[in-house]
């Protein structure tokens, strides 16, 4: 059985929702990242370490000018968190895009995330 709540996946998200406008928001990111924590996002390389995870962040928005994610988050009998989302975002240069997908989160005993896994584009309707 699976159960749905507000997680620190959730803050996650609304932080970097955040920061496309609020740059300095980035700063945040230790309030929902362990200090040793990674991010991997498919097939790019992992980015460990909040300082590292905080660039890769600043640098993956760098280009956007407006950003928004509506998601579902699930903790899953193991206590992982999966997230389903689909971002949405404009380009600073005026260009659309969006895109579906499922994150895999593992938290430690304190609440942070210890790894993030975007697992790539959604092929099928999330329900």
């Amino acid at each position: 059985m699976t159960q749905t709540t507000e997680t620190v996946a959730d803050r996650y998200i609304t932080l970097v929702d955040r920061a496309v406008h609020e740059p300095q928001a980035l700063q945040e990111l230790g309030s929902v990242f362990a200090p040793g924590a990674t991010v991997q996002f498919g097939d790019l390389p992992p980015v460990t370490g909040l300082a590292d995870i905080t660039e890769f962040y600043r640098n993956f928005y760098s280009e956007m000018a407006d950003s928004k994610h509506v998601w579902t988050t699930t903790v899953l009998g193991d206590g992982t968190l999966e997230v389903r989302f689909i971002a949405a975002w404009r380009t600073t240069d005026g260009q659309l895009a969006s895109q579906g997908a499922v994150e895999h989160v593992t938290v430690d005993a304190n609440g942070l995330i210890t790894q993030l896994r975007v697992l790539g584009p959604e092929t099928e309707k999330a329900g």
